[in-house]
């Protein structure tokens, strides 16, 4: 029964569920825009996502792009304001597997930080509370039920009990007749509810064949430094599901913050413009575009854009023997 509501609310446009490949194959329609500017305030530069907390509210940091349309509405999408500077484009994430990522204990993910990464710490409105950050291209959401919410809220314009504040079009009043639900909730949660489980639960994508050049691929992709940060394995804790209860998570992150030349300019969280969280390789072979704005369409062209904390492992893999870079090929396209 949770399939319906997540085609109903339309989030299947964009976390496509029969590809479970994130926005593939209509990136111009699924990326979604992030905008903010540095902001001089009181003599030191300062992140401003426009939503007024720094300064001037224009909307918030996340372009609705799209507008509904009912009669006596005139409601427009957003459009990028003259005050932002930076803008960029996502790709969205996909789905597949994110239970386990949330049940992986914090201790476990705080042990990679030694390899150089560094923790995202969010506020979570469920629960009032600073928590690690897992999920999103900067680790800026901590659970998956924060995660629901905020996708109910800011892509598709419902209300709920953890985002109850509609969003201000373009930092404007909403116009009369365009919120016909005004005194309550657009959700009491229930919906909310229902999509974080049915994220909860879905598998990860299965491993294509693995051949002795797969194999070899995986050893190389070690060798050169990959493995540092898109750490292959860790495990959940001792859940009360026992579908994510001691499970291994082969999802090839270590779900940390790193600079790796890419940066947007976008800060969220404890994550800087020039950091992104280190993205999951599984399911890798079910995608056909790559990195957070989409902006690769091979493996090969994404590797080549790593700088930064990434640029040792990027010149190794320059460096491959031709039976080494078409093993290590191999290996990422069987993920």
């Amino acid at each position: 029964g949770l399939g319906p509501v997540f085609n109903a609310k339309s989030c299947a446009e964009c976390h496509a569920v029969p590809s479970v490949g994130g926005s593939e194959p209509n990136v111009g329609v699924a990326r979604e825009t992030r905008i903010g500017r540095l902001f001089n305030f009181n003599g030191r530069f300062v992140f401003d996502p426009l939503d007024g907390s720094v300064s001037v509210h224009k909307g918030g940091g996340l372009l609705q792009q799209r507008a509904i349309s009912l009669a006596g509405c005139t409601l427009a999408g957003e459009v990028v304001p003259p005050e932002a500077t930076f803008v960029s484009l996502r790709n969205s994430p996909p789905l597949f597997g994110a239970g386990l990522m949330e049940a992986i204990p914090e201790h476990t993910i705080l042990q990679n930080v030694s390899n150089g990464g560094k923790p995202n710490y969010v506020f979570n409105p469920d629960t009032g509370a600073t928590e690690l950050g897992r999920f999103g291209w900067k680790a800026q959401v901590a659970t998956l039920h924060q995660f629901a919410g905020d996708a109910y809220l800011n892509e598709m314009g419902i209300t709920n009990p953890s985002f109850p504040h509609e969003n201000k079009p373009q930092g404007q009043p909403i116009p009369t007749g365009c919120d016909t639900v005004v005194a309550d909730l657009e959700d009491d949660g229930s919906g909310v509810n229902a999509f974080a489980t049915f994220m909860r639960f879905l598998a990860p994508a299965p491993r294509r064949p693995v051949t002795d050049q797969v194999r070899g691929g995986e050893g190389v992709f070690g060798q050169i430094g990959c493995a540092s940060c898109h750490v292959p394995t860790m495990r959940t804790g001792n859940n009360q599901v026992a579908a994510l209860k001691n499970q291994v998570v082969n999802l090839f992150s270590d779900l940390l913050l790193h600079d790796i030349g890419t940066g947007d300019g976008i800060e969220q969280g404890l994550a800087k413009g020039s950091e992104f969280r280190t993205a999951p390789l599984w399911g890798l072979s079910r995608r056909d575009r790559f990195m957070h704005d989409g902006g690769s369409n091979t493996i090969e062209k994404a590797i080549l854009r790593h700088g930064g904390e990434a640029q040792n492992a990027r010149d190794r893999f320059g460096g491959l023997s031709p039976a080494d870079h078409d093993a290590l090929l191999a290996f990422l396209d069987s993920l």
